[in-house]
Parts: C-alpha cells; sequence; structure tokens
C-alpha cells in the first residue's frame, strides 16, 4: 500500500451545510462525480465556466440527436407512403386480406 494521504471522509448530517458550503466562495454548490476507475469516487465542485461547458455539452448532444432523429424521419415518411401506396393498390385489385367474401 501507499503512504498516500486520502481525503477526509465528511459526512454531512440532514439540513446542515458541508465545509466547502460553509465557505461562501460564491460558486454554485453543484457536484459532478469522477470515477478514477479504483473504486473511488471524488466529488468535483463546478465553476460557472465549467458549469457552462456542461451545458453547452448537453445542448450539443440534445442537438445532435434531434438532428438524426429527423433524418431517420425523412428516411421513414417515403416509406410508409411506399407501404400505405401498396397496400391501397392490393386492396383495389382484390388482393388484401379485407376483400368481401362472395
Amino acid at each position: 500500500m501507499s503512504d498516500e494521504r486520502r481525503g477526509d471522509i465528511e459526512i454531512i448530517p440532514p439540513g446542515q451545510k458541508s465545509r466547502a458550503e460553509a465557505e461562501d466562495d460564491g460558486f454554485p454548490t453543484s457536484r459532478v462525480w469522477i470515477s478514477s476507475g479504483q473504486s473511488e469516487i471524488k466529488f468535483v465542485k463546478l465553476g460557472p465556466f465549467q458549469s457552462m461547458l456542461v451545458g453547452a455539452g448537453l445542448l450539443l448532444f440534445v442537438g445532435l440527436c434531434l438532428f438524426f432523429l429527423s433524418g431517420l424521419l425523412l428516411i421513414l415518411v417515403p416509406a410508409v407512403a411506399l407501404l400505405g401506396a401498396g397496400a391501397w393498390v392490393a386492396n383495389a385489385l382484390g388482393l388484401g386480406p379485407f376483400r368481401r367474401l362472395r
């Protein structure tokens, strides 16, 4: 084992502020967890610029999802129209499952 000093563990009872929140440094109190890959979780306090970067990244992700889903919609609309036209033609020719019994 290494002799590195690990961070102090702080257990915060409900209704009380942590040491970081008690020190009024003007930054928001939102925290993000970061895993170091060694079964440890590290909480990092985000500053205003970092919060804006996280928000911009999420906005970019949502925008790209909407962009690709709209492209998928442009492919699916003609496919559904062709299937509908084929069903209409099959019904007109009497080949569909909904033809009248004679």
